[in-house]
C-alpha cells in the first residue's frame, strides 16, 4: 500500500510538479493555499490529485476506515477529546471484534496531553498504549489520514465553499461506516 501511495505521490511530480515530500494538508491543499514545488496548480488539478489518491486508499481490501466527529459547547479542544475518546472506544470494539490489537500515531509534536490523559480514561484493551504523536510531514501514513479525515469533515459539514467535496467519502470509501458521532 504504502509503495502504491508512493508512486501516486511520484504521478503528482510528474504530471503537477507536486514534489513527493510535500507534505500534504488536505484542508490546505484543496482550498489552494501553498505553492508545492513553486507552482500552484488550479483547483480543479488539486481536487483531481486527491480524487486519484482516495480512489488509491479506497481500493485498498485491507485498509479499514474508521472516523469519529462531534461537536462542544466548550470550543474546539473540548470536541477534539471528545472524538478521540469515541475513536478509541469504536476502534477497540472493532479490534475486539477481530481478535486484534492495535496501535496508533497521531499528528502531533508530542506535547498534547490529551491522547494520553483519553487514553487512560478510556483503557481501550485492544489499544495498549497511548497513540505516538509523530510530525506529518515525516509519516505518508499520516498524510493519507488526513485525505480521509478531511473527506469525511467535509461530508459532515457542508462547508458551501466545497461542496464539490460533500459526496467524496462516500463514493471513495462506499464500504467504510459513516462518520461516528461521539
Amino acid at each position: 500500500m504504502l509503495g502504491d501511495w508512493r508512486a501516486e505521490r511520484r504521478r503528482w511530480f510528474a504530471e503537477h510538479g507536486v514534489p513527493v515530500d510535500f507534505e500534504l494538508h488536505a484542508r490546505d491543499f484543496l482550498a489552494g493555499r501553498g505553492r508545492p514545488g513553486g507552482r500552484n496548480p488550479l483547483k480543479i488539478e488539486r481536487y483531481r490529485m486527491a480524487q486519484s489518491a482516495l480512489e488509491l486508499l479506497g481500493a485498498q481490501s485491507a485498509l479499514t476506515i474508521t472516523t469519529a466527529w462531534t461537536v462542544h459547547p466548550a470550543g474546539w479542544r473540548a470536541a477534539k477529546g471528545a472524538a478521540y475518546r469515541g475513536l478509541l472506544r469504536s476502534l477497540d470494539r472493532l479490534l475486539d471484534r477481530s481478535g486484534e490489537h492495535g496501535a496508533l500515531i497521531v499528528d502531533g509534536d508530542g506535547s498534547d496531553a490529551m491522547y494520553e490523559e483519553a487514553h487512560t480514561e478510556v483503557r481501550p484493551a485492544r489499544v495498549p498504549r497511548p497513540a505516538v504523536q509523530v510530525p506529518a510531514h515525516v509519516s505518508d501514513w499520516l498524510q493519507m489520514a488526513d485525505l480521509v479525515a478531511h473527506t469525511a469533515f467535509q461530508a459532515i459539514a457542508r462547508q458551501e465553499s466545497r461542496r464539490a467535496l460533500w459526496g467524496w467519502y462516500s463514493r471513495y470509501f462506499p464500504k467504510a461506516p459513516a462518520p461516528e458521532r461521539c
